[in-house]
Parts: structure tokens; C-alpha cells; sequence
């Protein structure tokens, strides 16, 4: 009987178990479509609702995103940083003591000491920020869903992000991002690499140059263009229409292609100097009409001797001329020059040209 007894527990344990587990499954289901609501919201009055979730004033809250207490070799770090910092001369006035807060700080997500160096050098003026004002940004930035490696590029590139004067440009990107049917990690990651978009609260800008890249694609290869290079939303149109003309006439690139690189992140003097000493270094050759057609269908069976555009632009100096022109950087280098100092004459002379237009014009 004791033993009939410990079988039907056992399986009423089993039953309850895998209830539970159930019901917790259901329960995550529930809170996951709640958040996937709350970042589909479109309407600018809904989102505004959800606005004091993200200003967290209540420092046992705020806790559980910026980290506090760094270890003890961070103090160390800290001070070589410090050292670093100060042999520019460069500094304002500041605040040591609440300067190597701030880099302890930045040291407790994990960056390296030479991305801090190199990025408060060329940023001192974020020194002056009190480290309790870096711990409420980041919180909030959080409370968004950025990364950690997330969050110096965006400060850097937005320092009203430590005034605290941006948030609501932050809802409205947020929101025009939805709106071009980018996922929310993606928009995230998009601002991220992009902090010139909160620094407008007027998107028709944005609106307008991505519908300036819907003219020669469609609306899919846009999305994944922009998700890839989200300059093009804060480009001039003149200079990204520059870039397509160059990469579909110059280098008979096509659309699919491009979409696989981040060609449009690059400006167009590097783009034409990559081309051009691949070219004369005789590793590329502008493709057939077969190659064009393969490439865009994503034939395998023909396969093109050029590198693919990613591999041309996207690359070190070391790695580009390593990998396809087996010579030195330095001697890429000086060709690099040399075709910068062209392009600039060729510039100068296509404006000097355009303001003879505009004279003979007004005449």
C-alpha cells in the first residue's frame, strides 16, 4: 500500500511539474507579447504614455542597470588612464577625483583602456559631466535595451544624451524606425552606429533621404541598406547618389551586392581609390554582362574572378592590400594620396566650373 501510495505522488508531482511549467510558459508568453507591444505602439501619444518607465529617479531601481562597484584593479586602470588623458594638455578643468569615477565607470563595461583614451581625448569636454549624471544616462539607455558596447559610440556621438535633452528625439526615431518595418534590436543597433540621428527632432530629413534610396531599390533592399549603413538616413542625397552612380557605372556593381556591404559608411574618395588600385593592381576587371546577371540571380555556378565589394571597401589597408595586390601599405598609402589629391583638383575644378554657370547666369 506505502508503495502504490509513493507511485500515484510521484506521478501527481510529475503532473503538477509540468502544470507549472506550463502555466510559467504561459506566463512568459504573456509579459514577451507585452513588450513586443510596447515597442510596436506607433502613435506618438502612446508612446509618450510609456515615457516614465524609462526616467527611473528611484536609485534601487536605477542599480540594477549601471553597475556600482568596480573591482579593485579598476583603480589602478583608472590612474594609468588619467596619466594618458593628461599628457595631451588638453583637459579643461575638471574635476579629478570625479574623472576617474567617470572611467572606472567605463572600465566596469568592459572597455578597453585605449578605446577610453582615444575617446575622451578627442571628447574632453564629457569630463565635465558628474559620474552620477553618466550613471542616469546609462540607465536610461538601458532601460531602452542598448548594449553595453553600446553606449560610449552613442554618448560620444550625442553628448545631449548627458545634458538629457534628447530623449524624446530618441522616442521619435524609435518610432520612424518602426515605421520602415526594422526590428527593435536593429533600430537600436541602427542609433547606435548613427548618434547624428538624435540630434533633429524633425525626421522628414531622414524621410527624405531614405526615400531618395528607394528610387533604385526596393523597399526590402532599402531596409537591409539602412540597417547596414545608417548614414544614408543623415547623408546628403547629392553625395549618396554620387556613390550608387560610381559603384553601378564605374564597377558594374548591382543592387544585391551592395546590399552585402557597408560601401555607403565609407566616403566616396575611398570608394574610388580601393577601385582604382585594385583595378590597376590588375585584380579587378569591370564584369561581363554574364557576371552582372549571375551575381544578381545568386548563381553559383559562375563565379567572378573580382572581389566581392565588401572585400574592397570594407577591409583594413593591411587586409585589402595583403589579401589581393600582395604589396605594402606604405605603398598604398602614397597611391592613396595621390588619388586624393586628384579627386580634390577634379572637386575644386567642377566647382570653380559650376560657379562660371551660375555668373554667366545671372548675367
Amino acid at each position: 500500500m506505502f508503495f502504490c501510495d509513493n507511485i500515484m505522488f510521484r506521478i501527481f508531482a510529475v503532473k503538477v511539474s509540468a502544470l507549472s511549467r506550463k502555466i510559467c510558459y504561459g506566463s512568459l508568453r504573456c509579459h514577451s507579447l507585452a513588450v513586443d507591444l510596447k515597442y510596436t505602439m506607433i502613435s506618438r501619444n502612446v508612446f509618450a504614455d510609456t515615457r516614465p518607465c524609462v526616467q527611473i529617479t528611484d536609485f534601487r531601481y536605477r542599480s540594477r542597470y549601471a553597475k556600482e562597484v568596480p573591482p579593485p584593479d579598476f583603480e589602478v586602470q583608472a590612474d594609468v588612464i588619467w596619466k594618458e588623458l593628461c599628457r595631451g594638455n588638453r583637459l579643461p578643468v575638471v574635476d579629478v577625483q570625479n574623472c576617474k569615477e567617470v572611467i572606472k565607470f567605463l572600465l566596469s563595461f568592459h572597455y578597453h583602456k585605449n578605446v577610453i583614451v582615444r575617446e575622451l581625448f578627442e571628447n574632453t569636454v564629457l569630463l565635465k559631466f558628474p559620474v552620477s549624471r553618466w550613471k542616469e544616462t546609462i540607465s536610461v539607455l538601458q532601460s531602452y535595451g542598448f548594449l553595453e558596447r553600446q553606449f560610449l559610440p552613442l554618448i560620444v556621438g550625442c553628448h545631449g544624451l548627458l545634458h538629457g535633452t534628447v530623449w524624446k528625439n530618441l522616442q521619435d526615431i524609435l518610432i520612424f524606425l518602426h515605421s520602415l518595418h526594422i526590428s527593435y534590436p536593429q533600430r537600436l543597433e541602427v542609433i547606435a552606429r548613427n548618434p547624428l540621428l538624435l540630434l533633429t527632432d524633425d525626421t522628414r530629413l531622414f524621410l527624405h533621404n531614405y526615400t531618395n534610396v528607394l528610387k533604385i531599390f526596393t523597399k526590402n533592399e532599402a531596409q537591409t541598406l539602412v540597417v547596414r549603413n545608417p548614414n544614408l538616413l543623415t547623408d546628403p542625397g547629392k553625395e549618396t547618389n554620387k556613390k550608387i552612380n560610381y559603384v553601378y557605372n564605374e564597377m558594374g556593381i548591382r543592387p544585391k551586392e551592395v546590399m552585402r556591404s557597408r560601401v555607403f559608411e565609407h566616403p566616396l574618395t575611398h570608394i574610388i581609390t580601393r577601385h582604382q588600385f585594385a583595378e590597376r593592381a590588375g585584380i579587378y576587371k569591370f564584369p561581363s554582362k554574364t557576371e552582372i546577371a549571375a551575381k544578381e540571380l545568386s548563381l553559383q555556378t559562375l563565379r567572378s574572378a573580382n572581389p566581392s565589394l565588401s572585400d574592397l571597401v570594407d577591409t583594413s589597408d593591411a587586409s585589402f592590400v595583403y589579401s589581393f595586390c600582395s604589396m605594402t601599405v606604405p605603398e598604398y598609402e602614397a597611391f592613396a594620396a595621390m588619388m586624393t589629391e586628384e579627386l580634390r583638383e577634379e572637386i575644386e575644378h567642377e566647382s570653380e566650373n559650376d560657379s562660371d554657370f551660375s555668373d554667366s547666369d545671372s548675367e
